[in-house]
């Protein structure tokens, strides 16, 4: 999408001095251009951050153009064909070393601090209206009904709406706050201590704040990109017209990884995996009228794809309470998330109607979208976008996916249609406010 963008603008570009500009009848033609590298290799210190010892590599890589030909009518028309960029790339890695904070710990404080968001919101308000209680009585409430006898505080609402906490106050002293029964997780306590008003007994105090090693190594197996494009400009005594003709756009990713090792503990890497990235474009034709107008997008499709990606997280993020309980909604073991893959399709035909099919494929969840949609193409934005014809089907494959599924129903007072475990959704209507049939 990045090289189609700077097509264009390069056709704009273009454009705007040929039209003001006479130049006589020419052709050109290039059979090749290439740039082409075999065992790369440099060993250098890459930023002031780095330990000095980073390395890259790459095996081969070629990249260039094949068959450029240019053919210009004096004052009426210019025509391109690009074949290419073309880029082939064999074996990337690049291996760095950094003294970086412990972004473990970085990560568990945050889920830590998050699990208590509700007491320490509490915290804030109890705070203010114990000191208002005080100012009108000139002595501290005893417990947490004087402050609701006073309306100061409303049971009602958040943060003392959540029945999950209880508070208990002895001032001038602390507060304490402490789950209930409803809590359905391991029991926590926390308090404000009132001379101080700093809160103790976080959880996250524990985690070390220290900077630590860290060992990067990025890779990638193949590259392989090819395009194939015409354009087209029109000259006219005021304006001009571009038309850009894709016939067609590949590109391929094979066996990307990312690994991440903290001071050299192999057993606690992150790794990021993902065995292959394809996007298609066939047939896309954009037209552009004189420079001040937007492209219109005439036909096209396309297609983009991710297959088998995986991601294992370290033991110490998966201990946590949090990430422990997703991964047992979820079904996944030993902290490896995986997804099979995920796919998305488009056509789009008569400059105001496509056709999209997107799929997503995992061990715990499955989502197939299929639907039609019409757009204005007077109109510069997807507002005028709306959908027809359009279907998700949603099967929650995990107990922990139909849980959740099921708890947002009932908190909403919602019921979805369904196939068998299979939910239905099909949407109508403007795509920024689509309407679910049978529901809203």
């Amino acid at each position: 999408m990045k090289i189609l963008t700077k097509y264009i603008f390069l056709a704009l570009f273009m454009g705007q001095i040929i039209n003001s500009q006479n130049y006589n009848d020419a052709t050109a033609s290039l059979e090749q251009l290439y740039l082409q590298l075999n065992k790369l290799k440099i060993a250098t210190n890459i930023s002031r951050d780095s330990l000095k010892n980073a390395q890259l590599s790459i095996q081969s890589l070629k990249f260039g153009f094949n068959d450029i030909a240019i053919n210009n009518i004096t004052d009426e028309s210019i025509d391109i064909v690009i074949n290419g960029p073309g880029l082939m790339l064999d074996h990337f890695e690049l291996i760095t070393n950094y003294k970086l904070p412990n972004f473990y710990n970085l990560i568990l404080t945050d889920l830590s601090d998050r699990r208590y968001e509700t007491p320490m919101d509490a915290f804030e308000v109890l705070q203010k209206a114990a000191e208002a209680y005080l100012q009108k009585n000139n002595i501290y409430p005893q417990n947490y009904n004087d402050l609701v006898i006073e309306s100061l505080i409303n049971p009602d609402k958040y943060p003392f709406s959540n029945n999950e906490w209880n508070y208990n106050i002895s001032l001038p002293i602390s507060i304490e706050a402490r789950t209930t029964s409803m809590h359905k997780r391991q029991e926590k306590r926390i308090s404000l201590d009132w001379k101080s008003k700093k809160i103790t007994n976080k959880e996250s105090d524990n985690f070390a704040k220290d900077s630590m090693n860290w060992f990067f190594k990025f890779n990638i197996n193949e590259i392989e990109n090819s395009l194939l494009s015409d354009i087209s400009i029109e000259l006219f005594p005021e304006n001009f017209s571009i038309e850009y003709f894709q016939k067609y756009g590949k590109f391929k990713l094979k066996g990307l990884s990312i690994t991440a090792i903290p001071n050299n503990d192999i057993f606690e890497q992150t790794i990021f995996r993902i065995n292959d990235i394809i996007l298609n474009i066939k047939d896309l034709f954009i037209q552009v009228i004189d420079e001040k107008g937007y492209p219109n997008f005439q036909n096209g499709s396309g297609s983009f794809s991710i297959k088998n990606l995986e991601f294992k997280i370290p033991p110490s993020i998966t201990e946590d309470e949090t990430i422990k309980f997703l991964m047992l909604e979820l079904g996944a073991r030993n902290g490896l998330l995986r997804i099979r893959r995920s796919d998305f399709n488009f056509r789009f035909y008569d400059n105001e109607f496509g056709i999209i099919e997107a799929l997503f494929d995992s061990p715990f969840l499955k989502i197939n979208f299929s639907g039609q949609f019409s757009i204005d193409p007077r109109k510069r934005d997807f507002s005028s976008l709306d959908l027809f014809d359009t279907e998700i089907r949603i099967n929650p494959i995990s107990y922990g996916v139909r849980d959740i599924i099921r708890e947002w129903e009932i908190k909403n007072n919602k019921s979805l249609n369904r196939e068998g475990p299979v939910v239905i959704i099909k949407l109508t209507g403007p795509v920024n406010r689509p309407t679910i049939i049978g529901l809203d």
